[in-house]
């Protein structure tokens, strides 16, 4: 009844569980299957902590490295990325849904030789975390959505098989990039990704982060952008962050999204909360009328409703009585 397709993959259910520390183990992962979950992406490999953790054992076994450090450093990372791919082919053994590999990279070669051993080693997918901080003063904002655009083209040219990528929305042109991701042949596009958050303690001075999770209220931007740009493309698009329980997840559906990925809502309440969004989703069908999701997907979308226009409100209306 709740069943979907997405990023050409067959999935009981449209929550996924995102990657994430609930997404690192064996156990957990079981855990999430046995709660209902449509499909699993595994914690991402980091490159950038990848080198951090490399480039400080060599400092930590300098004097007994010598001249091997680069052996050492490239003998550490194929390590990490044999710590990975142990976990994706423990998964595949134990899961009858579908497993989707998670790479976050710094350098474009970097991610497309990860994903594409990751296919390899039978990822029902690949997942592209792309978040670039853009804070050199001397690129545009075209050039940076260019960026984006050609690493899609690459990546897809390299990766067989269902691939995603996983954006944040500080482009120039987002309506326009999405277009462009399309055309690139990307099977889905997740928004939006939610990244590490710098903060300042105050009283001793140091560097410090926000709280990693998300609130129940930081859904509406991806749900504006699916509603405005689910009717306009062939990929699939997910939504992400915010969504903590059934009717925000039956949202993103009536938006567009053909799935959802969920992670803060489970740290906090459990494994179980999957089966409550399931259940919720499938009761507010039945309470509608629609038989599966695909009846009423989109339904809401900008392109199927004759006021399409307040997706695009950005300021708040003067309402009668003010």
């Amino acid at each position: 009844m709740i069943s979907t397709k997405y990023m050409g993959l067959e999935l009981r259910s449209p929550v996924i569980v995102s990657s994430g520390p609930l997404t690192q183990n064996i156990v957990s992962l079981k855990k999430a299957e046995e709660a209902g979950a449509g499909a699993v992406v595994l914690k991402s490999i980091f490159e950038e902590q990848i080198e951090n953790d490399v480039s400080a054992e060599i400092a930590s076994n300098e004097e007994f490295l010598g001249h091997s450090g680069a052996d050492y450093a490239a003998f550490s990372r194929d390590r990490y990325i044999d710590r990975y791919m142990k976990l994706l082919t423990e998964a595949k053994k134990n899961l009858s849904i579908p497993v989707i590999a998670s790479v976050s990279a710094k350098t474009m070669d970097s991610w497309i030789e990860y994903a594409e051993r990751f296919v390899k080693c039978g990822a029902d997918g690949i997942e592209l975390n792309y978040y670039p901080i853009s804070s050199d003063a001397t690129v545009t904002g075209t050039e940076v959505d260019k960026r984006l655009v050609s690493f899609a083209e690459k990546a897809r040219a390299a990766i067989d098989g269902p691939l995603s990528i996983k954006m944040g929305y500080k482009y120039s042109s987002l309506a326009s990039v999405i277009k462009s991701l399309d055309k690139a042949g990307i099977d889905a596009i997740v928004l939006f990704n939610r990244f590490f958050r710098p903060d300042i303690d105050i009283e001793t001075l140091s560097f410090t982060s926000s709280s990693p999770v998300s609130s129940g209220d930081e859904y509406a931007e991806a749900l504006r952008w699916i509603g405005l740009m689910s009717g306009e493309i062939k990929a699939d698009m997910c939504g992400n962050t915010g969504i903590h329980d059934g009717a925000s997840a039956v949202k993103m559906l009536l938006s567009g999204a053909k799935a959802v990925e969920i992670c803060t809502a489970i740290i906090q309440q459990g494994f179980s909360v999957i089966g409550k969004i399931n259940a919720f989703i499938e009761d507010w069908m039945q309470r509608h009328g629609y038989s599966s999701l695909s009846a009423f997907t989109g339904l809401l979308s900008q392109e199927h409703i004759e006021n399409g226009w307040m997706w695009e409100r950005t300021q708040f209306l003067k309402t009668i009585g003010e």
